[in-house]
Order: C-alpha cells, then sequence, then structure tokens
C-alpha cells in the first residue's frame, strides 16, 4: 500500500491545519484505496500551533477559559496543558484572532491582546512552568502591551494615569511610562514565542506597516500605528536600554514579541523546526511515497522558513517529492526551483468548476473544502506510480 503524507498549514481565516489536511486526504482515498493518507496538523508558530504541537503527546489536555477577545468581550479561548511537564501551549490567535471578527469590523486601532496575557494567567494558575506562545493570526498591532497589561503591567500616560483596561493599539501614542511592579512573578515561569517571521518592531518591514492592513488597518491608519509603535519603542530603549529592532522577530503579530520580550522575558523561537521535531515528523515520513503541503497563500515568502519550506527539507533529506498547495500562488518559478515537486492552486478556474464551486467565495470554509478535495484529481493520483526521484 502507498502512504502520503498530507501536512497542510492552516489557511488563515478559513480552514485550520487539520481541515486542510484532511480534505485533501479525502479527496485521495476516495481516487484510491490502495493508498494510505496520513494526516499531520502542522504550524510554524501562527494558527493552529498549540493543537499541532499538542496532537504528538498524550499528556497534553485541552482547557477552554473565558478572557477577553479582540474587541473587548468576552469569548471562550482553547489552549493546551501538560501538568506532567509542567508546560502550556497557547495560540494567540484563539484569544486575538483575526478569524474572531467579521471582515467589515477589522481594524488594529481598536483590538487588544489582553486576553493572550489572560490565558498565561490560566495556565500559571493551574501548575505551567513554562508557556509555549505561537504567535500568528492575530488582529492586532498593540506591541504586545494589552497581554502584559493583564498579567500586571500598568501603562501610563503623560499625567503618570494608568491607561484604560483593555489596552488598544490606538493607545500607543498615549504612552508615556510603565510600572513593572506587579511582574515579578514572571520571573518563575518561561515564555517561548514561536514565529514564523524575522520583522522588527518598527519600520518599513515593521509590525505596523507590514502586518497592519493585513488586519484592516487603512493607510492612515498604518502611519498611526507606526507612530505609536516608534514611541513604545523609544520609552522602553530609554527605560529599559533595550532596542526592539535589534531582535529579529520583534514585530510578529503586531509587535507582540516585542512586548513580551520586553517585560515578560519572552523568548523567541523560529516556530516550524521546533514544531516538526517535537512531533516527531522524520519518523512519520517512514515508507512514504509522497508529500502533499500547503498553506492558504504561497509565495517567496515560503521559502523563509515557513512550515511547508521546513516540510520540503525534511522531503528532501528522505528522497520523497513534495507537492505545495495553495489557495493562492505568486512566485511559482522560485518554489519550483526550491525543490517542490508541484505547486498546485486549488483556486483555478479548472479546480472550481470541477469542484463545482465556480462563482463561489474561496473563503468560505466548504468551498475550500470541496476544492482540496477535488484537487486530487486523476493527474495527480498518477505521481503516486512515480519513483521517489521524480522531475517537476
Amino acid at each position: 500500500m502507498r502512504k502520503v503524507v498530507v501536512a497542510m498549514d492552516s489557511m488563515k481565516g478559513c480552514l485550520d491545519s487539520l481541515s486542510a489536511s484532511r480534505a485533501l486526504a479525502d479527496g485521495i482515498t476516495n481516487h484510491r484505496t490502495d493508498v494510505m493518507a496520513v494526516c499531520v496538523p502542522v504550524a510554524d508558530g501562527g494558527e493552529g500551533t498549540a493543537a499541532a504541537l499538542a496532537d504528538g503527546d498524550n499528556n497534553f489536555t485541552k482547557q477552554i477559559s473565558k478572557v477577553t477577545g479582540p474587541q473587548g468581550t468576552e469569548i471562550l479561548a482553547e489552549w493546551y496543558l501538560d501538568v506532567v511537564s509542567g508546560t502550556a501551549f497557547i495560540d494567540m490567535a484563539s484569544a486575538s484572532g483575526l478569524a474572531l471578527i467579521s471582515e467589515n469590523e477589522r481594524n488594529p486601532l481598536h483590538t487588544t491582546t489582553f486576553g493572550v496575557g489572560e490565558l498565561v494567567l490560566y495556565a500559571v494558575g493551574a501548575g505551567a512552568k513554562k508557556v509555549m506562545l505561537g504567535l500568528g493570526g492575530s488582529a492586532t498591532v498593540d506591541a504586545g502591551l494589552g497581554a502584559c497589561q493583564a498579567m500586571g503591567l500598568k501603562i501610563l500616560d503623560n499625567d503618570g494615569n494608568e491607561l484604560p483596561i483593555p489596552f488598544i493599539g490606538g493607545m500607543l501614542q498615549q504612552v508615556s511610562g510603565f510600572n513593572e511592579q506587579e511582574l515579578s512573578w514572571l520571573r518563575e515561569i518561561e515564555i517561548f514565542l514561536l514565529c514564523d517571521v524575522t520583522a522588527p518592531f518598527t519600520g518599513e518591514t515593521g509590525a505596523a506597516r507590514v502586518f497592519g492592513p493585513q488586519k484592516g488597518a487603512t493607510p492612515e491608519d498604518v502611519e498611526f500605528l507606526e507612530g505609536g509603535m516608534e514611541n513604545v519603542r523609544e520609552l522602553i530603549i530609554s527605560k529599559k536600554g533595550q532596542d526592539l529592532n535589534d531582535e529579529a522577530g520583534s514585530g510578529a503579530s503586531g509587535g507582540m514579541a516585542g512586548g513580551l520580550m520586553a517585560f515578560a522575558g519572552g523568548k523567541i523561537m523560529m516556530g516550524a523546526p521546533m514544531i516538526l521535531e517535537a512531533i516527531g515528523f522524520d519518523k512519520i515520513l517512514e515508507d512514504a511515497d509522497m508529500i502533499l503541503t500547503g498553506e492558504g497563500s504561497s509565495d517567496g515568502q515560503t521559502l523563509m522558513g515557513k512550515i511547508p519550506y521546513e516540510i520540503l527539507q525534511s522531503g528532501k533529506r528522505k528522497n520523497i517529492p513534495v507537492w505545495l498547495v495553495a489557495g493562492c500562488v505568486k512566485d511559482r518559478d522560485a518554489l519550483l526551483d526550491a525543490g517542490f515537486e508541484k505547486v498546485v492552486c486549488i483556486n483555478s478556474s479548472e479546480n472550481a468548476e470541477r469542484s463545482g464551486t465556480v462563482g463561489r467565495n474561496p473563503m468560505e470554509p466548504e468551498v475550500a473544502k470541496k476544492r482540496l478535495f477535488s484537487m486530487i484529481n486523476d493527474k495527480v493520483i498518477l505521481v503516486l506510480g512515480i519513483q521517489k526521484t521524480g522531475t517537476k
């Protein structure tokens, strides 16, 4: 029996990793009963990181807690706890995610990471000494100050008064000082920040200018947020002697990484390699004939440490062909040159017709599932008869 490993990253705002992988796997087994499709939830620090890590460890149990959502209202958020090792896995997207807000209401001037800080408090209260925090998929550009505020940081205005709770992105320019007295408990725990970007805190490739538009910010909003982030950066330099622009990845998730580095002792880790090692991905690949991986949108940035690229490296080491599947594809030649066997866009007109979803919104979860399922057609299945050293 042939073996195909299906390890899709989440398709942001549409499908989580496991749902996307299952849709592809169902397409395979629908065509070939002699093929075993193995679904592997994966992530690179973004959405689905906690679930992917917990999936590979039976000691982890899912927890559900009431927290402050990105718009300040109460929501329920998932996280995972291993009481044996004292480790908690948290996705910031579960409490402050873009998917929690309807598209027409997205605006990082009005969103907060406060709920993420609340999840850390829940985890520590339940016995966690180590917190693995997946950054990505957030609706926020608040420099992580909302989360820090929930953990005890007092954020002060020019008159020395505490700024309102929860802190939102629109308050960044009002910040004039900090009181860290109630953060001393953080010395007893470790917080690791799993991310997939190397963006600095501010600047042309920083948190506001790169990620702001993705979260609903207008050009005017972006400039306002950039000014606020620069204000916070300069305050941290003057009060703590730390320039967050010297820290690669500090701009991740609207500056969440930088804020937690400055005030909670957070340590950045590139998520993809660590996660693949943690779930024993190389062992999963034993006897595999093919790997299908992908994400919502693939382009040149995919080759900068994203999970499909790290999966490609794993496939190369074992001489297993790797296909890249995405909702949107740019820089196809660069992706093929990097070593992907094939690069496939599920939203082609041909596949939309084959799946019966012509004219439908590709971001609808059911539409995406149908297009992933239908992508596994006769042409794709033929590759299972090709030797592992197949060509592009």
